[in-house]
């Protein structure tokens, strides 16, 4: 976000702490290269790790980010639902990770990188990974 490529801005975590722990993220757009081999609405869990994590727009941008589809992932429970309490920096509308128009460039605060080892307990981060992998092998 900070370098123009996606829209918003990330503040300071919600009570100003910095956030190291496991949580679950729904994939709400499936149709990225980044998520193409995940489910609509599946629930991963990927760790975050961060001071400055909460995601921020205005009403408009957040409209747009809506309408077109750009939200990739938001902060959820076990269940896919989005409480206040699965909200661990206070992102607007849950927001954990988005896209621009095209789809082909995304942001997000949760570390994927850090569950994608097989000797790992946890391997979701796998899935966004094969999801790259096998969008780039796909024809245009």
């Amino acid at each position: 976000v900070e370098s123009g490529l996606l829209p918003g801005v990330l503040m300071d975590n919600a009570g100003q702490k910095f956030i190291c722990k496991n949580l679950t993220l729904r994939v709400d757009n499936n149709q990225t290269p980044f998520t193409s081999q995940c489910r609509p609405g599946e629930v991963l869990k990927i760790p975050i790790n961060h001071g400055q994590g909460r995601y921020y727009a205005d009403d408009e941008t957040l409209k747009r980010l809506v309408d077109n589809d750009q939200i990739v992932f938001r902060y959820c429970d076990a269940e896919g639902n989005t409480p206040e309490t699965a909200n661990p920096n206070g992102s607007l509308d849950h927001i954990a990770g988005v896209a621009n128009q095209a789809k082909n460039v995304m942001g997000m605060m949760p570390h994927p990188e850090r569950c994608a080892d097989p000797l790992w307990p946890e391997v979701d981060g796998q899935t966004i990974f094969n999801s790259l992998i096998q969008s780039s092998l796909t024809p245009s």
